[in-house]
């Protein structure tokens, strides 16, 4: 039943009715409800039993004749009476009731825990005098908290279900302000202190979140008293939200609250510190009673960091080491007095081993040392302790020789690139990286340190997006803005923004670079270097110009410089005003061949059509076997911008396979809304779902699946589950391989459940281009596939196969056409791995998918006859949208605008999940007109980064903040002893300050029926199950591999390899080390897990990968791969002809026979890898298996 509710102080939101109804309602025995705040003193209540609610009527609404109950018995809230009535509005909203419905019945289920905990009324709001920023330090022996910045304001400190949060109100010049300290980011314990200074003290690894609210004219309890003032001032309330989110306390505190991360709390009350040990709540961190002193430092931080800066800046050493020095103090890992002292420990011993060692020595110190506080030994934060590490580790590292990254000779077209993140409060350093290059730093191979990856994100390395109700404009216009004009000085470099690469601007990252001289003694700069790449001086559109210049800042991959008489620039086939051959042009075979010879050497299957980048052009080349001789020819549309000087054709992909194709949620509403039925996609689904709880019943099928995945395939793992049966071993008696293969399973299914990543089996992903021969007729495609597998060609042909392109929203961005043959005669019977589109017709078919074209896009092909759409609908066809241009020539100024307000007003995250409610809630679905509105603006934000429009979000649909339950969070993944999900935080009991925005139903729909048959809890529970050794007393899977590979190599001598080995190992764990860094959202403060690493993909904290974390993990498997790849021709000693191969590599599976800690590793404080051991193993099974057939008789 919903009550209308008349009377309400204007100033109340829902949050405020709904703890001012609880009482209220509880005492009904009404527990499940929904408030909505609506204008003009008006609000609902729903009320899921009709009965209960009709008490409430019965209580606090009109008398039966119709008469206004007397004032005693009114209902009041805040002062003022409140009538209630029976909403006129029948029935209530379906989905919100289904919502409660679910609530209610979640709450009865958790009754019994509930009635446990509110038995007492536990408090968890505290008063607090102050609040400061500062450090731990030691004074002899014992911890003490150095107060660098404190905030004197009385304030409460409360504790929340998933976060600690500050709040302190409005005084005079000084508005409300909330800060607030996730429990994630509270490293070890909280420190309560004694009665004699009750305070409370916490340690962070990364900074807080700060906001300020404007003040309202009196409190909530004066509304009554209020009401005619407020009443006056109506006309002064804006839509602007009054809560902001901000970057600083005032400029005493910008340096301090940037990296220092510890905070104490002064309690008002020192009784208050026995009520906040006695807090159980599981999420909260384990609370610890501490005597802790509290002391003033000797010199502001102010100070301190400006006497670090100067003392670097005036330091001859390289500019390497300044910034690792800089490095430490930003990232607030030791103070600026510390690191201060440091500086002639490393100006003496870079003189003495170099560089390269210097920098790794800083680098381990950085990694080594351990959060300062009572728990920490404090004699590791003396100056003469850290001095000595650095010093004992540049001697181990001599003595190896080993130090440096196997990357630098190996690959040549990587380099190291130092990294910077600018977050709301902070700039925190880290790397270098091995990254691969791009046009402008292949050009300056000796100055790549002169250039920076910078990012703009979130203090936990996200990306920083809207909060409800929030706003970021002091974010973004204030913080970012200086800092992108302004840029930053490292030791004596001043680096300023320089540009973006397209993929890189949707991640929030940019380069920016310090000015330099040339070989030649010309000065450059970022204005000057870009004046190098080309002429775009006729390109008003700031958008379209950085776009352009950002084609020189994508990561490619060198192939063969061509002569200017190679290439041939052609018109563009158009008809209709459409451009049937946007963005493709062909290569000839000559041509082709050589590129061959420098990319995609090891490829199986040579690449026929691919994705380049040449001097101011690109798109996509294929071959074409009419043309002989060298032939490179690029459509006008290819061309951007004329660059004379750039004559090497760049790769930025190709067609070396076919890619799989898997469904997404938007794909399969589109599906189900064409007609598609339920049954086949549950069925695929189900298929993926068995197949993955098999592979913890067989470790055959455990090897299989992760080849089929892709996964921890570099370390060989798949063979060695195999090896390991034929020997009557089982992978899953050892912790780690169970664990590898629990996470590997766990990942795949969250990608079923919360992303709908159904594979297809029958369907591909391919790159499309033009049929240049025109054979093809309009409607028609070409599909030549060759798989690495099995290397035979195969054409797909069938009527009425399913083509689309990701991302759909609209129902017409999947189309039916006919995949037919060619003769044989034909050039196309040359081309394999793409999809051929006719170059015939009043439209061409890539602009109706998704408005496709053909300069590198990927196109999804379906020949499964049961996700045959029954019908389709016309293309959408949205009028063509002119970028916004200048009157005068495009300036750095206009750039940077562009980025910032890009970051700032990106919706297409937004326009797509309201699409997705939307789509569920609608009978007609995707093709309901706000589904197909929110299409169209989806489509404007697509090109928002090319012509720097965005999309109008006054036209989005009312949010009613309702969702399917398919849109939920999920629990996040543990990794530590075990593989666990953790229990989200609000799932039993939310606090109403934490309350979610949105309510969940359950969605009838085929996306709700696909979400609720994966109950991963289950899942896991069973397959940890059946992987959990049932007998304890099983043998030890390495020792008795080992026992074995030592009987089969008796009388081999590989001892003298130890040491050998151990230069391996430390290769190995070094550069895993860095991994494990360079790819965790905070490098700065934490790092992923070993396990991550080793199945190549980041779990992130969330209930799924973000797009972020999945392109960072295809990334950081190629970089494993790599480092796997290295690390096994070193053991098989492939330089020297595998000299001692089996020797070698028996010596390395030894080492994994000793503890943690005792395998004499030359890197201290660092704990050794457990995948190195299993490596090793499998080499040395391949090995022996290698010798025993080199000597059968």
């Amino acid at each position: 039943m919903e009550v209308f509710c008349l009377g309400l102080p204007e100033q109340t939101s829902d949050t405020h009715l709904k703890k001012s109804f609880l009482p209220v309602l509880n005492a009904l025995s009404i527990y499940t409800f929904h408030c909505r705040k609506m204008n003009k003193g008006l609000a609902t209540l729903t009320i899921v039993d009709a009965e209960k609610a009709q008490k409430l009527l019965d209580c606090y609404g009109p008398i039966q004749n119709g008469a206004r109950r007397p004032p005693k018995q009114r209902l009041k809230l805040f002062g003022k009476p409140v009538t209630l009535t029976k909403s006129r509005n029948n029935p209530p909203d379906e989905f919100l009731l289904r919502s409660l419905e679910e609530e209610e019945v979640a709450r009865i289920q958790r009754t019994p825990r509930l009635i446990r905990s509110m038995a007492i009324k536990v408090q968890k709001s505290f008063a607090i005098s102050s609040f400061s920023c500062g450090l731990w330090d030691y004074v002899g022996q014992h911890a003490v908290f150095v107060d660098y910045f404190r905030y004197k304001r009385e304030g409460t400190v409360f504790f929340g279900k998933s976060a600690l949060k500050i709040s302190m109100p409005a005084q005079a010049n000084h508005p409300q302000l909330e800060i607030e300290y996730d429990y994630s980011s509270i490293h070890g314990s909280i420190y309560l202190g004694k009665s004699s200074n009750p305070t409370v003290t916490i340690s962070l690894e990364i900074a807080p979140r700060l906001y300020k609210i404007t003040p309202l004219v009196g409190d909530m309890s004066d509304c009554a008293m209020l009401a005619d003032l407020m009443e006056s001032l109506k006309m002064l309330q804006t839509k602007k939200p009054l809560k902001s989110r901000i970057d600083s306390l005032g400029k005493a505190s910008d340096a301090v609250a940037a990296t220092c991360f510890t905070y104490q709390f002064v309690l008002s009350q020192a009784a208050d510190l026995q009520l906040i040990l006695s807090l159980k709540e599981r999420q909260i961190p384990k609370l610890v009673s501490w005597n802790t002193s509290t002391i003033a430092p000797q010199i502001t931080y102010c100070n301190q960091l400006a006497l670090f800066l100067s003392s670097l800046a005036r330091q001859e050493i390289p500019y390497q080491l300044k910034y690792q020095l800089q490095m430490l103090v930003w990232n607030g890992i030791l103070s600026p007095d510390k690191v201060t002292c440091l500086i002639s420990t490393v100006v003496h011993f870079n003189r003495r081993v170099g560089v390269d060692l210097a920098v790794q020595c800083i680098q381990q110190l950085a990694r080594k040392v351990q959060y300062a506080g009572p728990e920490a030994d404090q004699a590791e934060f003396e100056l003469n302790m850290l001095a000595k590490f650095i010093l004992d580790f540049a001697d181990m590292g001599r003595q190896d020789g080993n130090y440096l990254p196997y990357t630098r000779e190996t690959h040549p077209n990587g380099t190291w690139i130092h990294r910077a993140t600018v977050t709301p409060l902070g700039i925190y350093l880290f790397g270098p990286f091995w990254e691969s290059k791009n046009r402008i730093l292949r050009r300056y191979p000796d100055h790549t340190d002169y250039f920076m990856r910078v990012e703009f994100m979130e203090e936990t390395g996200d990306p920083v997006r809207m909060e409800q109700d929030v706003s970021l404009d002091e974010i973004f216009q204030q913080r970012f803005r200086t800092v992108l004009h302004n840029g930053f000085i490292i030791g004596d470099r001043h680096f300023e923004f320089l540009g973006f690469s397209h993929s890189s601007l949707r991640s929030q990252s940019c380069w920016f670079m310090a000015p330099f001289l040339t070989e030649t003694g010309e000065p450059l700069d970022a204005r000057s270097i870009i004046r190098t790449l080309g002429d775009f001086s006729h390109i008003r559109s700031p958008a379209k110009c950085a776009a352009r210049i950002g084609q020189a800042l994508s990561e490619t991959v060198p192939s063969v410089d061509v002569e200017l008489g190679v290439v041939e620039v052609v018109d563009d086939i158009e008809r209709a005003d459409r451009v049937f051959s946007d963005g493709v042009g062909t290569v000839s075979r000559s041509l082709i061949e050589k590129i061959w010879e420098k990319y995609a050497v090891r490829a199986k299957v040579k690449p026929t059509v691919i994705q380049i980048r040449f001097a101011g052009a690109k798109g996509m080349i294929s071959l074409d076997t009419t043309r002989s001789g060298d032939v490179l020819m690029l459509r006008k549309s290819m061309t951007k911008f004329e660059a004379p000087d750039a004559f090497n054709i760049e790769i930025c992909g190709s067609g070396i396979r076919p890619l799989p194709l898997r469904l997404n949620r938007q794909l399969i509403k589109i599906l189900e809304d064409l007609g598609v039925s339920e049954q086949p996609l549950i069925a695929l689904q189900q298929e993926e779902v068995d197949e993955l709880r098999e592979t913890a019943q067989s470790p055959i099928l455990a090897a299989h699946f992760l080849e089929k995945a892709n996964l921890a395939t570099s370390a060989m793992i798949p063979t060695l589950i195999r090896t390991l049966v034929r020997r009557g071993l089982n992978f899953l008696h050892d912790q780690f391989l169970r664990h590898m293969i629990e996470l590997s399973v766990l990942v795949k299914l969250r990608e079923l459940k919360y992303r709908a990543r159904i594979h297809v089996p029958l369907g591909f992903t391919l790159h499309g281009i033009m049929d240049e021969t025109g054979i093809l007729r309009e409607g028609e495609v070409y599909c030549p596939i060759i798989s690495d597998a099995t290397g035979i060609r195969e054409v797909l042909v069938g009527a009425n196969v399913a083509i689309t392109r990701s991302p759909a929203l609209h129902p017409g961005d999947v189309q039916l056409v006919n995949a037919v043959n060619v003769p044989d005669d034909s050039p196309l019977n040359s081309l394999h791995n793409c999809v051929v589109f006719s170059q015939h017709g009043i439209r061409d078919l890539p602009s109706k998918l998704s408005g496709g074209d053909l300069d590198g896009d990927l196109y999804n092909i379906i020949y499964d006859e049961r996700l045959k759409p029954k019908r389709v609908v016309e293309a959408a066809d949205y009028p063509r949208v002119e970028a916004i241009s200048l009157d005068r020539p495009v300036e750095r100024s206009d750039i940077i605008h562009h980025f910032l307000t890009f970051m700032q007003q990106d919706q297409l995250g937004r326009i797509a999940t309201l699409h997705q409610a939307i789509a569920d809630q609608k009978p007609w679905g995707t093709f309901n007109p706000e589904c197909l509105i929110l299409a169209e603006l989806h489509s404007t934000a697509v090109d928002y980064s090319k012509t720097g429009i965005p999309a109008n979000i006054s036209r989005l649909p009312k949010n009613n903040r309702l969702r399917p339950d398919f849109m939920a969070s999920g629990p996040r993944v543990e990794i530590a002893e075990n593989i666990e999900l953790a229990e989200s935080p609000l799932a039993s009991g939310e606090d109403e300050e934490e309350a979610s925005y949105y309510r969940y139903y359950k969605s009838t729909k085929v996306l709700g029926l696909l979400y609720r048959a994966i109950d991963e809890q289950a899942f896991m529970k069973e397959l940890q199950s059946s992987t959990k050794d049932s007998n304890s007393r099983s043998p030890d899977v390495f020792r008795s591999l080992w026992s074995s590979v030592q009987n089969e190599t008796a009388g081999f001598l590989w001892r003298h390899c130890t040491e050998t080995a151990r230069d391996i190992q430390d290769i190995y764990e070094d550069n895993l080390s860095n991994l494990m860094y360079q790819y965790s959202p905070t490098p700065w403060a934490s790092t992923i897990t070993e396990l991550e690493v080793f199945i190549g993909n980041i779990v992130g904290k969330t209930h799924g990968q973000t797009k972020r974390q999945r392109e960072a993990s295809m990334n950081m498997r190629e970089d494993y791969e790599r480092l796997v790849e290295f690390v096994v021709s070193q053991i098989r000693n492939k330089g020297a002809g595998r000299e001692e191969a089996l020797e070698r590599s028996i010596a390395c599976m030894a080492l994994g026979l000793e503890e943690d800690g005792a395998s004499g590793s030359v890197r201290p404080g660092r704990n050794q890898a457990m995948s190195f051991r299993w490596i090793a193993a499998s080499v040395c099974l391949q090995e022996v298996e290698r010798l025993q057939k080199s000597t059968r008789f």
